[in-house]
């Protein structure tokens, strides 16, 4: 009987580890419902801000987890491509940005699609 389970749980765990629910497609273009990994770092005036920067940040696009026009920005680029997306921080935002222009400059390192 434990050999039983034993076999069952093996053959589930290699299953599982083969059909994943995401895959990372590196010749896709990024698409709303995409997840992304990327890197950014966010200037005014050209210079960088404090805490407009991450590297391996996963974002959702689509989602609404970020400021109004970034994850749209991303749509449509492949792993591997960088890009300057302009944004504007809502007025409600944090004091020292809220209002302000801003641009971040985005490498996408991978795209994750569903896999269906």
């Amino acid at each position: 009987m434990k050999k039983v389970l034993a076999i069952l749980l093996c053959g589930v765990f290699l299953f599982g580890c083969s059909t994943s629910s995401t895959s990372s497609q590196t010749s896709s273009k990024a698409e709303n419902g995409d997840v992304v990994k990327i890197d950014f770092v966010g200037k005014m005036d050209g210079t960088a801000f404090n805490g407009g920067a991450a590297q391996g940040q996963l974002v959702e696009l689509g989602a609404g987890g970020f400021i109004p026009g970034f994850e749209e920005g991303i749509v449509g680029m492949k792993a591997g491509e960088t890009k300057n997306v302009n944004v504007t921080f809502p007025t409600n935002y944090y004091e020292e940005l809220a209002g302000k222009e801003a641009v971040f400059e985005i490498t996408v390192q991978k795209v994750y699609k569903e896999v269906k």
